[in-house]
């Protein structure tokens, strides 16, 4: 009895990585985008190991193309990104490109600021009503309050989408999108 479930099992392993062989040969010619969490750089290698030689570092939302390789490597894929090919991590490739608050900004892109007092603002044409204020610069990352429109805020760092800023009413320490406060 033992036996037979044994196959059963073995069998369905088997069927199931039949299925996905073709999946992985359709991903050539594919394009991709990168997409790392906290807006960390993805390292494209000269070889499947991240202990490989570093050709170049990929920001988020950089373009890639899958290539067809002869050996497939489990968690790494082959790709062209800016006239450059190499390896890097599966994991952090998405076949969407990610929207622009969907990219987690580094650390290093802020610069600090003479403070300097904004009012937050819902854009133009949609709906929502409130602004977000974050604990880090990710429309995913945890939300600290809603802001509605026109509550202060002081920004201290700004980046290239999200803005360090202290809400004035709490004095929580958070971020908001860039397009989402004007200043007073």
């Amino acid at each position: 009895m033992k036996m037979k479930k044994l196959m059963t099992i073995a069998l369905a392993v088997m069927m199931l990585l039949g299925l996905m062989v073709p999946m992985l040969a359709s991903a050539e010619g594919e394009t991709m985008w990168v997409n790392c969490p906290n807006g960390k750089t993805l390292n494209l290698r000269v070889e499947p190991s991240q202990n490989a030689r570093k050709l170049k570092q990929l920001e988020c939302g950089t373009k890639v193309t899958v290539l067809p390789v002869s050996n497939e490597t489990a968690g790494w894929t082959c790709v062209r990104a800016n006239g450059k090919d190499g390896w890097v991590m599966t994991k952090f490739l998405v076949d969407t490109k990610p929207g622009k608050y969907e990219i987690t900004e580094r650390d290093d892109n802020f610069r600090d600021v003479d403070h300097y007092t904004v009012s937050a603002q819902p854009l133009k044409g949609h709906d929502e009503k409130s602004v977000c204020l974050r604990v880090k610069p990710n429309k995913t990352a945890k939300s600290i309050r809603r802001l509605a429109s026109g509550d202060m805020l002081t920004v201290v760092a700004v980046g290239k989408i999200w803005s360090k800023v202290v809400d004035n009413t709490t004095g929580s320490t958070g971020f908001v999108a860039n397009d989402y406060i004007s200043q007073v």
